[in-house]
């Protein structure tokens, strides 16, 4: 926070915390999620931002726009006026729990404590050709391959380890292909920051595609679609440069056509793979096919067998400290959110908003899948409710700023959308 003889910014300007959370600042970001250590580290706020004041090192946004600058400054945002990239910060106000207005309207037929859902049941892919690679009932891929088939989208966002890529770390990637999708089967529990990958989108001039993320990525995608732009209308500021900063702000998610959210509880830190794993187990990484967490870490190696290591040791050695601060267990701002906590080979698939029922109609009626009640697996029902329970509860509190305080008021959407 600057030095302003002990008062916050929002004191100094006359304005109260609460009216300061409708326009988070360039400042607040660094100050109240950078340095604070609640920064998921999505990427989001690079990807938006129109001036190329900051960019993602060593996997935090970095003010480089002049190096002799404070890390929390930026002079668009303290002159003309920006701040995109606090907009879109799923470590501020909005966070989940307050976006769910402005997400799903009065569109909401059913809501637990893993959020808005239209409809609940577990699935699995039929298709020989996708389930070697696949993780549970391989719902993502089998999804993402169908509609790329029948032309539904152009391409997917999805996170994979390429030939140029480090053995189990994946990086961000735009699917064009069956053969692309099917490449990205399976999870690695190490972080990957797809938003980024949005670019990417951009460039090829891709309208139509899928975007798949855990919680802290589909977050900063709906703020992207409904936080309201009026804000970056100043007296200071040229129609050219509103113009720019909107379509910075609006422009990538407007080529999204779908999102698919998956269950996460948290990721590790790089050290689980090449410290205990390589190091300590022997095993190489290079002979490592996936991972899959099922009360214990499970490696599958190339060769068929399977290593373990207790999922409780590796939570505290190895969970990712930025994830302490998600309370979005499942995806709830999602169309359709997806994760296999508690079946055997099959995937419990959530879907919340009527885009997502739409897509998901057209798919099944091509035969491709397997569904099942979710009356059939209370197991995986009662998992489900107790992991979003256990995670929302584990965040800690802080200020009206980062969403986490008691008594935080609704984000209804965009009141303005004349520019």
């Amino acid at each position: 926070m600057s030095e302003n003889n002990g008062l916050s910014d929002s004191e100094v300007s006359g304005q109260t915390e609460t009216e300061t959370l409708y326009h988070n600042s360039f400042k607040d970001m660094m100050n109240d999620v950078v340095d604070a250590g609640s920064c998921c580290e999505c990427g989001s706020c690079v990807l938006v931002c129109p001036h190329n004041v900051i960019d993602y090192v060593d996997n935090k946004p970095k003010q480089v726009a002049k190096e002799s600058n404070p890390f929390d400054f930026c002079g668009i945002s303290e002159g003309v006026g920006c701040d995109v990239c606090a907009s879109v910060c799923p470590r501020l106000w909005p966070r989940e729990n307050h976006f769910r207005d402005a997400v799903f309207k009065d569109q909401r037929p059913y809501e637990d404590i893993f959020g808005v859902y239209r409809h609940i049941f577990v699935a699995r892919t039929k298709r020989d050709d996708l389930k070697e690679r696949v993780q549970d009932g391989g719902i993502v891929t089998a999804l993402l391959a169908w509609a790329i088939e029948n032309e539904q989208i152009d391409g997917a966002v999805v996170s994979a380890v390429g030939e140029q890529d480090k053995p189990c770390f994946p990086t961000p990637k735009v699917a064009t292909s069956v053969e692309e999708v099917r490449q990205s089967g399976g999870s690695w529990y190490t972080y990957c920051a797809n938003n980024l990958a949005l670019r990417e989108v951009q460039e090829k001039d891709l309208n139509n595609v899928a975007f798949v993320g855990v919680p802290c990525q589909i977050t900063p995608l709906r703020k992207m679609e409904a936080m309201d732009p009026a804000f970056l209308v100043t007296e200071k500021k040229r129609a050219k440069a509103i113009t720019r900063q909107r379509s910075f702000l609006r422009g990538y998610a407007e080529r999204v056509k779908f999102n698919i959210g998956l269950f996460c509880t948290e990721v590790f830190t790089p050290e689980l793979m090449t410290e205990r794993i390589e190091k300590e187990m022997g095993i190489p990484l290079t002979e490592v096919s996936k991972f899959n967490v099922k009360g214990k870490v499970l490696i599958h190696k190339k060769d068929g067998s399977l290593e373990t290591i207790p999922l409780q040791e590796a939570m505290d050695e190895y969970q990712r400290p930025e994830c302490k601060h998600c309370a979005d267990f499942s995806a709830e701002l999602a169309d359709i959110a997806c994760g296999g906590v508690g079946t055997d080979q099959a995937t419990i698939v959530v879907i919340r908003t009527e885009a997502g029922e739409q897509i998901w109609r057209d798919f099944e009626a091509s035969g491709d899948v397997e569904v099942m009640p979710i009356e059939d697996n209370k197991r995986a029902w009662n998992i489900l409710q107790r992991l979003a329970r256990r995670q929302r509860n584990r965040v800690p509190k802080g200020s009206k700023r980062s969403g986490t305080s008691e008594g935080l008021p609704q984000f209804y959407g965009q009141i303005c959308s004349a520019i």
